[in-house]
């Protein structure tokens, strides 16, 4: 799920590699990989009437990864900033209409001068593709079924511990997504102190996860650290407090 940056320089001429820079469009227009796309947040979301950031639309998200080169045979690399859940949002929507070939570069891009890549300011063309989706409905949670099956998940909150005392969803359990970023640049911490930080919170591989947040972009990150922490049963609640809230579900 991680590339290092030695592996980017290896493959930047590889005509099979998208690579996306998930920060906001004016920092992307700042400077940037010379072959990098920009993709923010706002594309890959969708309101509803209580504010929540739900995935977006399939045909949708068909036609903005057509239009940035992404297909099956496609190799995509999001590049991002540790403390910005952007990019492990983004990444979430790629698994989740079924792109494997999603991975993040282990490094911030506010680094990446330091790592001896050149930044332009100047956009490139790509050509589009067709992209096909394959929905993997395993890695999502929608609210009604959340509501109804409480016992079956263990619920975890992605958020800070003020707003979890503020109200939570019943019997979730605090894991603020910020206990798993990485040190000295890297985007998480590695895999065996991630597995010791869920161990330490009793997280068990075999139960079902259900992370959520305030609008799910935290909870992707947090996502992410399970998975690389070998955990599989995970999956989003993308509609997160936002949207259980707004239904007027139990708080506890």
């Amino acid at each position: 799920m991680l590339v290092s940056t030695d592996w980017l320089k290896e493959h930047l001429s590889d005509p099979n590699l998208i690579i996306l820079d998930t920060r906001p469009k004016t920092m992307f227009l700042y400077g940037h990989l010379s072959m990098a796309q920009s993709l923010s947040i706002e594309q890959v979301i969708r309101f509803d009437e209580f504010g929540s950031n739900l995935v977006i639309e399939q045909e949708k998200i068909i036609e903005l990864f057509n239009n940035l080169g992404i297909d099956e045979t496609k190799t995509v690399v999001l590049i991002g900033d540790s403390m910005d859940p952007s990019m492990a949002r983004i990444a979430w929507t790629l698994l989740y209409f079924g792109h494997e070939k999603t991975f993040l570069l282990d490094a911030n891009a506010s680094d990446l001068q330091k790592h001896g890549f050149e930044l332009t300011r100047q956009t490139s063309f790509i050509e589009p593709a067709v992209f096909s989706p394959n929905i993997n409905s395993e890695i999502r949670m929608e609210s009604n079924f959340l509501k109804d099956n409480l016992d079956n998940f263990v619920i975890l909150d992605a958020r800070s511990p003020q707003e979890f005392m503020g109200g939570h969803l019943p019997q979730s359990k605090l894991i603020p997504f910020t206990e798993g970023i990485g040190f000295d640049g890297k985007l998480f911490r590695d895999g065996v102190s991630l597995e010791m930080l869920f161990s330490k919170n009793q997280i068990s591989k075999d139960k079902e996860i259900v992370c959520y947040c305030l609008h799910g972009h935290r909870a992707s990150n947090l996502f992410l650290q399970l998975k690389i922490a070998g955990f599989e049963k995970v999956k989003l609640y993308d509609g997160s407090f936002a949207e259980w809230h707004g239904k007027g579900f139990t708080l506890e």
